[in-house]
């Protein structure tokens, strides 16, 4: 309790006790040699009882496993009869009840002392009044699963997790001739404090103990607590007055609580840092590594002690340049930081993307102390948009570009042609001949061998620069986009329908399938996409109309004759 306003120093208050020490000396020192006297029995007591837990737990594990009661009582009964021991108890605990069952009558717990014991698993040690008027130690001890108790390894045994309290002892010891003992003690302290001269003496030794030994004592521990980040239970010291020691032990316990807090953030930081499903990576100023976590070894390879004391470079892939990383840093010293992809290399060699965030940690000069990266591995992620990409511009069917790649293709080809008066460019609308036949008398599934076959082949019979596309059905497109005269379109038409005289397997069987050719050529035959698309699908209408098999150049008077828009 703190008296606020009033302060006395301690020299002042040591002469006051000496003054009063005179006159107290010898019923202070009976009073309390006797209660210290007490105080050893009772500790003495709780030493036994803890013995007698040891024991008991220890001489019953296997008869507990195996439920003789007989077996149990027996020994529980030759414990008791040693000397002090007036009752003698075993509970079981959830744990043990579901695994063995309820055991004997008297092995549940009866009061709310072992139900707290049971729940809590934190013993308690009372001193309680008997029926006969003697006082006893009455112990509760709780009996916790650990992977070595007493040479067993109650785990595996019980198949719990450490920490589950099993059950209890409860022991009740007589503290009759501790009182004897105690009384005789006060006697003969009586006759030493009036014998001896030294009563002044060993108050003020007791007051300094107390007043200032105690509390640095306490502090010491406190600080040793704070090295060993161990203060979770720490209690705050008590401040009895405002005087030098008030003052030092009011600032101590703030000092405790901020410290408690940080350590505890400490071990939360250092839990999330641990567990954090992307790795990260701590640089001293020097950007040499510090701390790396498990998710950057599983990224890497590379394990903490072959990280630590290396710089990030340990990753580095070559494939940015020295542009890349003078961006980098200057993003990094000015903004405090720098996010986006960067290409890493693992330990084994292997290259892949990552998604990065750097960040400065300064202190309060404005200094950089630490560089904090945390990554991600993207390789999924990229092969996943790679993927989307290529599926949202190719046909699935036969992986050739589909009519929106095709048109893209077209539109630059176009432009780059536009750019070169004498450059020609073609486009070649083809269509198989008798398709839905072969679809409707050998199946889908055929068909869909069949165009994957013609995608094939009309792959083959074209340069790396030109393009070819499926635009849906049995509908196939081709851009050439430099030719020199239309004598190039001829020489790849002829070298398509050449190519289609060979039979494609189609599982038992196979077939021939021929193709109907119309091809227009920019700027002859119009000037944009749509133009040029429209007119050679007009020209390749007009070789179904005159037979099929064929190839033909787009004309105008394709448009004159409507029946020719019908496909045969």
């Amino acid at each position: 309790m703190i008296i606020k306003g009033f302060s006395v120093k301690i020299w002042v208050r040591l002469v006051l006790s000496i003054l009063m020490s005179v006159i107290l000396a010898g019923a202070g020192l009976i009073h309390w040699a006797t209660l210290e006297q007490r105080t050893i029995a009772v500790a003495q007591a709780q030493d036994f009882a803890n013995n007698v837990h040891q024991m008991t737990l220890a001489g019953l594990t296997a008869m507990m496993i195996t439920g003789n009661a007989h077996q149990r009582q027996v020994f529980l009964n030759q414990i008791k009869e040693m000397d002090q021991i007036e009752a003698l108890k075993v509970i079981r605990g959830d744990a043990v009840s579901r695994q063995f069952g309820k055991g004997m009558e008297g092995e549940n717990a009866s009061d709310p002392v072992e139900v707290s014991v049971l729940q809590s698993g934190k013993s308690v040690y009372s001193v309680v009044t008997g029926s006969d008027g003697e006082e006893r130690m009455r112990a509760v001890m709780s009996a916790i699963a650990e992977e070595n108790y007493l040479g067993k390894n109650c785990l595996a045994c019980h198949n719990v997790p450490a920490g589950t309290v099993l059950g209890a002892v409860t022991v009740e010891i007589s503290l009759a001739r501790a009182a004897q003992t105690t009384r005789q003690f006060g006697r003969h302290a009586v006759l030493a404090g009036v014998a001896a001269c030294i009563p002044l003496t060993l108050f003020i030794w007791i007051f300094i103990s107390r007043i200032v030994s105690r509390p640095l004592a306490l502090m010491t521990e406190g600080l040793n607590q704070i090295v060993d980040g161990d203060i979770d239970e720490s209690v705050s010291l008590p401040v009895y007055r405002l005087d030098e020691v008030g003052l030092t032990t009011q600032a101590f316990n703030r000092v405790m609580k901020k410290a408690g807090e940080l350590i505890r953030q400490q071990r939360l930081s250092r839990m999330v840092f641990d567990n954090s499903l992307e790795g990260i990576t701590v640089t001293d100023a020097s950007s040499r590594i510090i701390m790396v976590n498990k998710a950057f070894t599983e990224t890497t390879g590379y394990t903490a002690e072959e990280a630590i004391g290396q710089t990030p470079a340990l990753l580095k892939s070559g494939r940015q340049g020295a542009d890349f990383y003078a961006r980098f840093w200057n993003s990094i010293q000015k903004e405090d930081g720098w996010h986006g992809e960067i290409w890493n290399r693992r330990k084994d060699g292997v290259i892949y993307p990552q998604w990065i965030s750097v960040a400065a940690v300064r202190n309060r000069k404005g200094q950089i102390e630490h560089y904090i990266a945390i990554f991600a591995d993207i390789t999924e992620r990229k092969e996943r948009e790679r993927l989307m990409a290529h599926q949202a511009l190719h046909d699935a069917l036969t992986g050739l570009p589909n009519r929106r790649l095709f048109r893209d293709h077209l539109d630059q080809a176009l432009a780059q042609t536009k750019r070169h008066p004498t450059r020609i460019l073609a486009v070649m609308f083809l269509d198989l001949d008798r398709f839905k036949h072969i679809n409707d008398t050998l199946g889908h599934e055929a068909g869909d061998t069949l165009l994957k076959g013609v995608a094939n082949r009309l792959v083959h019979c074209v340069r790396e620069v030109d393009t070819v596309a499926r635009l849906g059905g049995d509908e196939f497109t081709i851009l050439l986009p430099e030719i020199g005269d239309e004598s190039g379109a001829i020489v790849v038409a002829e070298k398509i329908l050449k190519a289609m005289l060979s039979p494609i397997g189609l599982g038992s069987e196979s077939r021939v399938i021929s193709t109907s050719i119309g091809i227009s050529l920019y700027p002859r035959d119009g000037q944009n996409a749509d133009i040029l698309l429209q007119r050679a699908d007009a020209a390749m209408y007009h070789v179904k109309g005159s037979g099929r098999a064929g190839w033909s150049f787009f004309s105008e008077g394709y448009f004159d004759d409507p029946s020719e828009r019908e496909k045969t």
